[in-house]
């Protein structure tokens, strides 16, 4: 259904708006659920209005209210009523990423210019060796202090003016991929105008589990925010390692994701499958219900109830984001029952600029931009937005600020296209072209789509270096004969590529890259150094 109309919604300005909407529209209904000390707590949308009133008054009480506040901590019902209680209070909230090292978060602090740490007991490490740098409390300890009370000792009302859009929400670090992180500001209207956009286009329905990590804005906006709005219940998972436990707890409609999450669900499925001697029947199994969706008859529930039970059994909807999704996840999640919807999104646009729909899927592509915000291509091919989401610039860094924008329009620094639909592709990176003595520009990403397809290779990069490509791989460690066999992999590859895109010499890693907390290659090691030992080969 390529016309059919946007979703419709309130429109809201503030964080504060948010919350104040939820438990009004909402009171009684469950907001978070959550293990805790093997008890299972449910916080209804009332209940969690109460707690982040209180605790602001708390933090105006302590001359911490209206100042920026860095939140440290894995996902946890404590973390978001402290990033509640700091945005409405007409705080600054800069969420670290909890894998940072206590020097790199110190950076950040003063970068950010951070006057408070808030910090969860198991960073408890990092807190003390920063506490000579500023005051700090635990988020945890905040339990017994923002308990609902009839007569708070500081009026919530009276303390605190209510935040308007304009309003600087968030000092949020770029992951720094290629160079060092800066700091994206992004205002309550720029927060609050995404998630109405997003929402516009994809509609979710019923319990979400929280995976994506909070200090992210996808996992703040499409997997905490998101929820909220729609009034539906959200699981907090605080570990990865836990990810199918909580799917059986949880039993979710719905969850945000990246890809890796996604290719290791996947990959499950089939391991699954094969302990069980049931491969060839779950392949026979996907061709029978799509021959019989074909003729209008769905079976896709009885057929692959086994295959959905590990994940709750009602698992419909996952909405993914933040690298690039292989098509052929998204048509076997199909063929399973579940609509994986894939989008783009980058922090500075607070995140989301496109996604596709429920119901106007265009496999491939990264969807349709949001109503929020408009998307055009440079003449070299560079995906610009301009919108009400887009970042107000970055955190004390004129030059980096005038860079990013030309006439209003930020540079995203993705190349990409649009469809005769309005679908966006994105076909790579501009820091990641290689260029070529030739004139010719071949990205990066288009070469490590075809090695990926070799079954063996787990990570790659491609760069120029000395006129040529070269392919930079890990290859998957279980399998033995994988050296002996990667070079006449990469000569068959060859024969299919262009003459400008073929592959002139192979690097092969004995480790994995180093990557970002976000689990993304640091590109610029390939360049620069090699852990381990590599072997080289030349075409």
């Amino acid at each position: 259904m390529k016309n059919y109309p946007y979703y419709s919604h309130n429109e809201l300005n503030t964080v504060k708006e948010l919350l104040v909407f939820c438990s009004e529209t909402y009171p009684d209904c469950t907001a978070f659920r959550f293990q805790e000390k093997k008890q299972t707590t449910h916080i209804s949308f009332r209940h969690f209005r109460q707690e982040v009133e209180a605790l602001t008054s708390y933090l105006y009480e302590q001359d911490f209210g209206g100042c920026h506040v860095a939140l440290l901590g894995e996902n946890s019902y404590p973390w978001i009523r402290m990033h509640f209680a700091v945005l409405c209070g007409k705080g600054v909230a800069v969420p670290l990423d909890k894998d940072l090292s206590p020097e790199d978060a110190v950076v950040l602090i003063k970068d950010s210019d951070t006057t408070l740490l808030a910090y969860s007991h198991d960073y408890e490490d990092i807190a003390l060796k920063i506490k000579e740098l500023l005051p700090e409390l635990s988020i945890q300890d905040m339990d017994r202090l923002s308990l609902p009370s009839e007569t708070p000792t500081v009026n919530f009302c009276q303390a605190v003016n209510a935040p308007v859009g304009e309003d600087l929400a968030s000092i949020v670090f770029t992951s720094g991929t290629t160079g060092r992180s800066k700091g994206v500001m992004l205002t309550h209207r720029n927060l609050m105008s995404d998630l109405y956009g997003a929402s516009c286009n994809a509609m979710i329905a019923g319990t979400s589990i929280l995976l994506l990590p909070l200090h992210h804005t996808f996992g703040l906006v499409a997997g905490l925010y998101s929820v909220m709005y729609y009034g539906y219940t959200l699981y907090i998972s605080r570990s990865l390692k836990r990810v199918l436990k909580d799917f059986q707890e949880a039993k979710p409609q719905n969850t945000f994701v990246v890809p890796l999450i996604v290719e290791t669900l996947h990959k499950n499925i089939w391991l699954t499958a094969k302990k069980q001697g049931k491969a060839g029947l779950l392949k026979r199994l996907i061709t029978l219900s799509n021959l019989l969706r074909s003729l209008g008859i769905d079976l896709r529930k009885r057929l692959f109830k086994r295959v959905l039970e590990p994940l709750g059994g009602k698992l419909e909807v996952i909405i993914c984001g933040g690298a690039p999704l292989k098509p052929e996840l998204v048509k076997e999640f199909d063929a399973f029952g579940i609509t994986l919807l894939n989008g783009y999104g980058i922090t500075e646009c607070s995140p989301i600029v496109a996604v596709n729909r429920n119901r106007h899927n265009v496999i491939g592509s990264v969807g349709f931009p949001l109503c929020c915000n408009e998307v055009k291509l440079s003449p070299t091919g560079e995906i610009l937005v301009r919108g009400d989401n887009v970042m107000i610039g970055y955190y004390k860094s004129p030059l980096d600020n005038k860079d990013a924008f030309t006439d209003g329009w930020f540079h995203t620094g993705d190349l990409g296209s649009l469809d005769d639909q309005g679908a966006l592709f994105i076909t790579g990176r501009i820091k990641n072209l290689i260029i070529l003595s030739n004139g010719e520009n071949v990205p990066a990403e288009q070469i490590e789509e075809f090695l990926y397809q070799i079954p063996y290779v787990t990570e790659a990069i491609a760069y120029g270096e000395n006129n040529q490509i070269v392919a930079e791989l890990y290859l998957d460690p279980e399998v033995a004969e994988a050296k002996d066999m990667i070079h006449k992999a990469i000569s068959r590859l060859n024969d299919k590529l262009p003459f400008t895109h073929r592959i002139g010499q192979i690097r092969l890693r004995e480790e994995e890259f180093p990557k970002t907390t976000t689990r993304k290659i640091k590109r610029n090691i390939g360049r620069t150094s090699h852990a381990g030992n590599i072997d080289t080969y030349s075409d």
